[in-house]
């Protein structure tokens, strides 16, 4: 095997049996709304574990060589890896009501993979050891599964956790889209490198994202909208200020575009959680009657 070419085809390969897996998970479950809650959920969940473990703690590092730049490259393999494959993977389990042999069945296979990696030179651990890999990823598809039948019962705080986590997944998602378009980075100083782009953007993301999730919980009308909306700008002038983002992030269209699309998917996913929250509700009042 040449170990220098077409690095990227096994994560596309595992992309096409993962997004099957998912796809078949929704075609057969009625409760679709919950399912992609949940799923939107278990990828936040996925992204903060691998902001830790690979942006600040640098467990290990992928080379699927997609991108000339290697920090990006890495960042592509680990939200493939870590926030694609695996989310995917706990709501087809999810929704088959798998049980611990299954889920054990599968870490043992994102286990090979991970071997499998290695052995082609796609994958790097550093401290990172794969008995890591097959021990916590049953524990995240025993975590999915709990999230979903919270969902399910009304739980208020996996409700608005779900709501956070939706808006975090997207911003992200954006984010990460919008760099590899070059529109614009973070960083420190003069020179705004990857490594510091991805260390920065998360926690902007963050803080945007709980601040939208709180502001639009609230009030998801027109007057949540525009705190929102003023919240961000307000953001938005402290990092330029502090120089933490480049000049190509004042762009009016594509800066506020983002903002006011990240809002307005906010009071969708509000809707579709609390919705479903007040009707569970209403019929439990019924049944006591």
């Amino acid at each position: 095997m040449n170990r220098n070419k077409k690095h990227y085809m096994p994560f596309f390969i595992l992309l096409v049996i993962h997004t099957s897996l998912m796809i078949y998970a929704f075609y057969k479950n009625k409760d679709r709304k919950k399912m992609l809650i949940t799923l939107l959920s278990g990828m936040g969940l996925c992204f903060i574990f691998e902001y830790f473990i690979l942006s600040l703690l640098k467990a290990y590092r992928y080379k699927p060589k997609l991108f000339k730049n290697k920090d990006l490259d890495n960042f592509f393999g680990a939200i493939m890896s870590q926030a694609v494959f695996i989310p995917f993977t706990a709501i087809f389990i999810t929704s088959f009501k798998i049980g611990l042999k299954g889920k054990v069945l599968f870490a043992i296979f994102f286990g090979l993979i991970e071997k499998l990696f290695l052995f082609m030179g796609i994958h790097r651990n550093n401290w990172w050891k794969t008995r890591y890999t097959v021990t916590l990823i049953p524990l995240f598809f025993y975590i999915n599964d709990f999230w979903y039948q919270q969902l399910r019962i009304g739980t208020s705080v996996f409700h608005f956790s779900s709501l956070f986590l939706g808006i975090l997944v997207n911003g992200l998602n954006l984010m990460y889209s919008l760099s590899i378009l070059r529109k614009f980075r973070f960083g420190f100083e003069r020179w705004h490198s990857w490594k510091e782009h991805f260390k920065i953007a998360p926690t902007y993301s963050f803080i945007l994202s709980m601040a939208t999730a709180l502001l639009i919980k609230n009030d998801s009308g027109w007057k949540g909208i525009l705190q929102a909306f003023s919240f961000a700008k307000i953001m938005d002038v402290l990092i330029m200020k502090a120089g933490i983002a480049k000049r190509n992030f004042r762009h009016f269209i594509i800066n506020n575009s983002i903002h006011l699309f990240m809002i307005f998917w906010a009071t969708l996913l509000k809707k579709w959680i609390y919705k479903d929250l007040r009707k569970r509700k209403g019929t439990t009042a019924e049944v006591e009657k």
